[in-house]
């Protein structure tokens, strides 16, 4: 077995200088038959492979040279070399142009005088952090040519034995240029974005307004209605009594006029509402809002998992369950008692509160419908209302930037669902 530290190129060479050797007896050189001549004369043939090959590694060792040399004069990043004085020894043609000098005149100048006055300090604290740091530093200096205006560059240095240092310069003033352009863009975009927020905040405050001087406008007459009816019927009792339908139709129009008046109030005022932040008990919530419902006679069975304590405002949220609960108490189905049963699942930044109950259901293709004021999914008949609780308790949810929706089967009961946050927003 060969031994792994002999040099390959032994054998070959001598395998070679014998051919030839050979070759040259055969052809009719002079050839010996002495032992110590042969081996000389193989000996001198390997020098003369020897030479050969030295001379083609020399000169593809001369070719990476120049190529490198070409690749580092031409290269788009400007390279120097400086001594341990901070002196520039070498730079390429990029670099002299960055700099704004000749390169001949670059030799032997100092860095420090190619750049800004305010960037010298800068330089100098590189240069003295280079020689104990094994890793190349970046910084961004200010160059500043002998005629033009300076620019900033991007900088790196690494050290190199002897004290000397390697610099890498890239002018950034293209990426400065566009920096400074998009923050002037963000700059305006956040003032147009303020701007039509302060607008849209001043149309909302109009609308909500005008909503609640209509809703008041019109509450205040069809309260006079119902009296007006009764003086009629007591002025033309041949009518009352010949048509007792008119006067029914009347009755109910004004009602569900009244009601639909009185929904659009909840609805503004759910708008308007001034809001605070402050750590709740939900379980103290449902406790409130079961309260009240028994007080009002909604019957509806209502029972939790233990809930967490949320930041949000009391009042708002105690309208948020209301309408959940009283919804599932309309919506219970003929010959069950009503049921809802609240629980909580816990996420990394909000609360996911799941109220499944045990009514009628609802067709799921028309979910999106269940939030929309005035908009309903079953007759009006069956299921009296104005069609406006979820709307409300949505309205109320999405200013605490929380999320409601709901799914549904007809027959099988409905959940609703709400994303709490943990961190909420009150917005306007």
């Amino acid at each position: 077995m060969d031994d792994p530290a002999t040099p390959p190129t032994g054998p070959t060479l001598r395998e070679e200088a014998e051919r030839r050797l050979h070759q040259r007896t055969r052809l009719g050189g002079s050839g010996s038959s002495d032992a110590l001549q042969h081996e000389l004369d193989v000996h001198q043939i390997e020098l003369q492979l020897q030479n050969e090959q030295l001379r083609e590694t020399v000169l593809q060792l001369e070719q990476a040279r120049d190529n490198y040399a070409a690749l580092y004069e031409f290269a788009p990043v400007g390279y120097l070399s400086l001594d341990a004085q901070g002196l520039i020894t070498d730079a390429n043609r990029r670099a002299a142009l960055l700099l704004g000098i000749d390169p001949a005149r670059l030799r032997g100048r100092s860095m420090a005088q190619c750049l800004a006055p305010s960037s010298r300090g800068d330089f100098a604290l590189m240069r003295a952090r280079l020689p104990g740091s094994p890793e190349t530093l970046l910084g961004e200096l200010l160059i500043q040519r002998p005629q033009g205006p300076s620019f900033p560059a991007r900088v790196e240095a690494r050290a190199r034995p002897g004290g000397v240092a390697l610099l890498a310069l890239i002018d950034i003033s293209a990426e400065r240029a566009a920096q400074d352009h998009l923050l002037k863009l963000t700059e305006t975009l956040e003032e147009s974005v303020n701007q039509r927020t302060a607008r849209i905040r001043d149309l909302s405050q109009e609308f909500q307004t005008f909503a609640l001087a209509v809703a008041e406008d019109l509450m205040a007459p069809m309260r006079r209605v119902p009296a007006f009816v009764h003086v009629l019927q007591q002025d033309a009792p041949e009518l009352a009594a010949q048509h007792p339908e008119h006067f029914e139709h009347i009755a109910r129009a004004v009602t569900r006029v009244e009601m639909l008046a009185s929904a659009l109030l909840s609805y503004t005022r759910a708008s308007a509402m001034r809001l605070r932040l402050a750590p709740l008990d939900l379980n103290r919530v449902v406790l409130e809002v079961r309260k009240a419902l028994h007080h009002a006679g909604h019957a509806v069975h209502v029972t939790t998992e233990p809930l967490p304590t949320v930041l949000a405002d009391s009042t708002a949220m105690q309208l948020v369950f209301t309408e959940l609960l009283e919804n599932a108490a309309k919506f219970a189905a003929p010959g069950r008692p009503a049921r809802v049963h609240i629980s909580v699942e816990e996420q990394d930044t909000k609360y996911v509160l799941r109220f499944e109950d045990n009514g009628v259901g609802f067709n799921p293709r028309h979910s999106d419908r269940l939030f929309a004021p005035f908009r309903r999914l079953h007759p009006e008949s069956a299921y009296p209302g104005a069609g406006m609780g979820l709307a409300i308790a949505r309205r109320i949810c999405a200013r605490f930037e929380a999320r409601l929706w709901g799914q549904g089967r007809v027959g099988d009961g409905a959940t609703f669902w709400i994303a709490w946050p943990k961190q909420p927003t009150v917005l306007e």
